[in-house]
């Protein structure tokens, strides 16, 4: 996937005011987001969302798209079901396979609740395994383009991971298991292990599988003890994670690799070695916050 730069990227605007602009341009159709007129203080209907919705995202012009989906997200939770319908996800999620960064950043600002469990969870899992691959093809270019792409998108890939964790899902949970105990190992050459760790341990960790702990255990006896490495960074997920669990996590010079193994043996029986399956979306947003796309450097 190639990260077009298609628009320079403007400063962060506060999630109501930004909403305010969109519905604002979309009634006076100054953007060509296909508008269905309705009367004043009507409930909206999905078919006229969804059919505004496809002409806007059919635009060349990535800022049109971006707006084409935060409108149907926002305007969808009007809706009596909130948004949650299949077709309203799978509409969301087409966002995530946009050249453009920036849009996908937009879906998964309106994926993170209350949308419809299997087509999230799948859409997330594509996401999370393109990416990565993309970027580890990408960490060794010192291009421009590649280093924006890197930027970009390991701040994407760290929020897909935080909404995937929000779906507490035996599926999502084997997603985030996989891509941890995948990362490659540490290398002189680039950060992509730092990069992935950050966004895998806190997450994969957050759903506090049994597989999760094990898997981050064993990640952590491969790393190179470093106060500013994928070792530290897995250190201070596993504390956080034991300490929501109500489990006294090793600590000072208990805290390594070998104490982390005594304590999983001794906690193993305390961990859930299964979530089961979501029938109902979340209701709250991801518990950490998703970061702001980072703009084009030079």
């Amino acid at each position: 996937m190639e990260d077009a730069p298609v628009l320079a990227d403007r400063a962060p605007v506060p999630r109501r005011i930004h909403l305010a602009l969109v519905l604002a341009l979309w009634s006076a159709s100054a953007l060509p987001l296909g508008a269905v007129p309705q009367s004043k203080g009507a409930v909206p209907k999905e078919k006229d969302l969804l059919a505004n919705f496809e002409k806007g995202f059919a635009s060349g012009d990535a800022a049109t798209r971006e707006a084409a989906i935060t409108t149907l997200g926002e305007a969808s939770r009007e809706l009596s079901d909130k948004g949650a319908s299949k077709r309203v996800a799978q509409a969301l999620v087409l966002g995530l396979k946009d050249a453009e960064l920036s849009v996908g950043a937009a879906a998964l600002f309106q994926l993170g609740r209350e949308r419809e469990v299997d087509t999230v969870i799948s859409a997330l899992g594509e996401t999370l395994r393109l990416h990565r691959a993309e970027l580890e093809g990408k960490i060794r270019r010192k291009d421009v383009e590649a280093r924006n792409y890197v930027e970009r998108a390991t701040v994407l890939f760290r929020n897909a991971c935080r909404v995937l964790a929000n779906y507490r899902d035996d599926r999502s949970a084997a997603i985030l298991v996989g891509l941890l105990a995948k990362v490659p190992a540490e290398s002189k050459d680039h950060d992509l292990t730092q990069r992935l760790v950050t966004a895998l341990a806190p997450t994969t960790l957050e759903l506090g599988t049994l597989a999760a702990f094990e898997t981050a255990v064993k990640r952590l006896a491969g790393f190179t003890p470093d106060p500013e490495g994928p070792a530290q960074t897995l250190l201070t997920a596993l504390e956080e994670a034991a300490e929501r669990l109500e489990l006294a996590p090793p600590k000072g010079a208990e805290a390594t690799a070998a104490g982390w193994q005594k304590w999983l043996e001794s906690n193993r029986a305390k961990l859930p070695a299964k979530l089961g399956r979501l029938t109902t979306p979340p209701t709250e947003d991801p518990r950490m916050a998703q970061d702001g796309l980072p703009g084009y450097g030079g």
